[in-house]
Formats: C-alpha cells, structure tokens, sequence
C-alpha cells in the first residue's frame, strides 16, 4: 500500500496521535500513519524549501523497511501550479491500487487538493481509497494537550458523490446514483443494527425508498408512462416511511437536503391507475406532462417517441375509445390517422377543401392531422436513426420537436372542445 503526504515548511511539535485505539509519539502526522496503517511505500510532496528544511528531519523518523519517494511540486501560488500539484498527485497512482493520504501537513491549500485527488483517484482510477488522515493538532488543545485525534475523512469523500449524483438528477431526472447512495446507507444501517429489529426495519425503509427511485428513473428512461405515474404516485409515502432512518443517519443529509427538488421534480407525473377509463382525461393530461419533462431535461428520443403514441391516445380518447392499449383498436385507429393526414395533405398540396370521414369527432382534426404527418416524420428520423437519404441535422430536429411538443400542448383534453 501506497502512503501519499505533504510536507510544510512550519515547525513541528511532538504529540502523540490517537487513531483506533493506536497511538504514537511523534512531531510528524505521516509518521503515525506509516505507524497505523503500515504502507510499503511513502511518497512524500515537498517545495524547495522544505526539501531542506524539513524533510531530513522526517527522514530520520521513517520506520526501517519502508520505502519513501520524494516529489517535489510548487507552492501552488497560482492555477496552474495547483493543477501541477495534481498531476503530480494522480501521477503517483496506478488504475487498482491501494493508496492512503495523509493530508495534515503543507501549505493551505495542499490538504484540499489531497482530498479532491483522493476522491478522483477513488472514482477515475478505481483505486482502493485505504483512508484520508488527517490529524486534528488544534482540537487537541480543545481535548488534551499531549494527544492529538486522527480523523479518517474518508467518509466524507460520500458529500462529492452526492454532489455528482445531485447534479445529474437536476441536469436529467436521473435518481439512479442518488438511490445507490441511499442502498450504502441501507447496508450500513444494517450492519450497524445487529440484533435491533427496529434499526433493521428502518434499514429496510431505506432500501424500498432507493428501490423506487431506481424504478421511477428505469421507467422514464425506457419510456413506460403508466409504470411511470403509478411508481411516482407512491413515493411520498415511501419517503414518509423512509425518514426515521434518513433523519437518524448523520451521511443521509445531504439526501435531506435534495427531498423537496426530488419530489417537486416527479410528483406532478403521479397518478395511481392511469388506465382507469373514468380517469382517461387525467391520463391523457399526466401523459402530456412527461412529454413536457422530457424536452425540458433534453432528453428527445423520448420525447418524440411518447409524443407519437400520445396523439394516437389523444385521439382515441376524443372518440372515446378510452382503453388505449387495446391492440386491435390502436391498430385501426392508427390506420384510420395514417389515412386521413395522407387525404389532409393530398388536399392542401390542391388547395382543396377537406372534410374528415371517420374523426369528425375529433376537435381541431385538421391540427391534429397536419400535426401527425410533422410527428411521424421527426419521429421516424430519430427512432430509426436517421437511416434515409435525407437525415434531419440534430439542431434541427430538437427545434422542430420543441414546435410539435408546444402544439400538442394548445390540443384540448376535454371531449369535443
């Protein structure tokens, strides 16, 4: 295992560090992390002046058999030289390897670039993150005067993750990385609860609420508009149910923090049996929602693709054929619209007057076909992946997809208006 420090240029006191029931006395923090996790090899980042004004001092307090590498870097005054420093840092690891940091010493700025490349290092290169030590000399005094805690800030390496997974979520409505975050913290609870039946329930909230959120994004993802409003529907109370363990959990606040976006995102979607034929009217208008939730995250095969299936519900719905996914039906009813928007253009490349044989009900037909012949076209172009001689330029077909979605938002929900 690989021990990765800094050293300043600062005086340095003895003290004895305290870290999982180990101590030792040293004026060095690297040199009671050698002590507590045992590394094979120390590499040491030191400017200039502290090449020789420091390390030989800590040189003579290397425990025998362990290898040390000294790197020198800047002092980081300016950006540049703190992406040097960086390099430098991610320069020393291997893809798979086990490394800890020691991050106590050095200028300012040093132990937060340790903590930043631990984190890359941990998620970009797959490595081992052992621990982040840092040793706490100032609480000491706060404690007792002779020793000094070392924290392991390992754990809140976790706070970038949820930043990472919180920007997604916001960017695309994506909760898969926040629900993997919130199983860690169901298998932690778990392991943490042994034999208390309550904890252990409460664990098992955790797990139902990440299993939700994973469900609502699969269901987006793949375009399942019922499975959609029926999951969203129910995550409020899985979230109630959730929120004894999500409160009891120190690591859980930052999900705390996201709950009101994460529900103000999907909620609106909600809706317990969209295929209710009493309750078609809701689910023509929750189907029209997602649409609008899928142009507003940008995320257009979706989009179109609903859009086309939601003008043959629309129109069903106007005739009121209210079970929309009856097969035989779509299928005439989708013969009936590829029949009549192929009359309706006929007629209006003649200048012709047209007049709809079997969707007179239908308010606004003419829109409603004109509309269909713009769709299928788009559509078509993206779910075939522009195999035709004349593709769509992908500029070019978001904003016609951004025109058809605020069509079909002015088309009317009730019967015949």
């Amino acid at each position: 295992m690989k021990l990765l420090t800094f050293l300043g240029a600062g005086k340095y006191q003895p003290t004895r560090y305290i870290y999982q029931g180990q101590d030792c006395l040293t004026s060095f923090s690297p040199i009671a992390s050698c002590a507590f996790l045992r590394p094979t090899q120390v590499i040491v980042f030191v400017t200039d002046e502290v090449k020789t004004k420091t390390l030989p001092e800590f040189l003579k307090e290397v425990p025998a058999g362990t290898e040390v590498i000294t790197r020198e870097i800047p002092i980081g005054a300016d950006e540049q030289q703190l992406w040097q420093i960086f390099d430098a840092l991610a320069g020393s690891v291997s893809p798979g390897e086990e490394v800890a940091f020691d991050i106590t010493n050095g200028f300012r700025s040093f132990p937060l670039l340790g903590l930043l490349a631990a984190a890359f290092l941990r998620s970009g290169f797959n490595v081992n993150l052992r621990a982040v030590l840092y040793g706490a000399f100032d609480a000491s005094r706060l404690v007792s005067p002779d020793e000094t805690p070392m924290i392991d800030l390992t754990p809140m390496l976790t706070l970038l993750e949820w930043s990472s997974a919180a920007d997604r979520f916001n960017r695309t409505g994506d909760a898969r990385y926040l629900a993997s975050l919130i199983r860690q913290q169901r298998r932690a609870l778990g392991i943490a609860a042994k034999n208390d039946p309550q904890r252990k329930n409460e664990a098992g909230r955790l797990g139902n609420l990440a299993g939700a959120l994973e469900d609502v994004s699969h269901s987006l993802r793949l375009i399942r508009p019922f499975q959609t409003m029926r999951s969203t529907s129910g995550l409020s109370e899985r979230v109630q149910a959730a929120m004894p363990a999500l409160q009891g959990s120190a690591a859980s606040q930052p999900f705390l923090m996201l709950l009101e976006s994460i529900q103000n995102t999907y909620t609106p979607l909600g809706m317990s049996d969209p295929l209710d034929p009493a309750q078609a009217q809701q689910s023509i208008g929750k189907q029209r929602e997602i649409i609008q939730w899928y142009a507003e995250r940008e995320q257009w095969v979706q989009a179109a693709t609903l859009a086309r299936e939601w003008m043959v519900n629309w129109i069903m719905f106007q005739m009121q054929l209210f079970d929309i996914c009856e097969r035989d039906d779509r299928r005439r009813i989708e013969e009936v619209i590829n029949s009549e928007s192929h009359q309706y253009k006929t007629a209006c490349q003649k200048k012709e007057p047209f007049r709809s044989l079997f969707l007179r009900q239908v308010p606004q037909v003419e829109e409603a076909l004109e509309l269909w012949n713009i769709l299928a076209d788009t559509r078509n172009d993206i779910n075939h992946a522009g195999m035709r001689r004349d593709p769509g330029a992908p500029d070019d077909l978001i904003k016609q997809l951004q025109k058809i979605i605020e069509r079909i938002n002015r088309l009317p929900l009730e019967h015949g208006a």
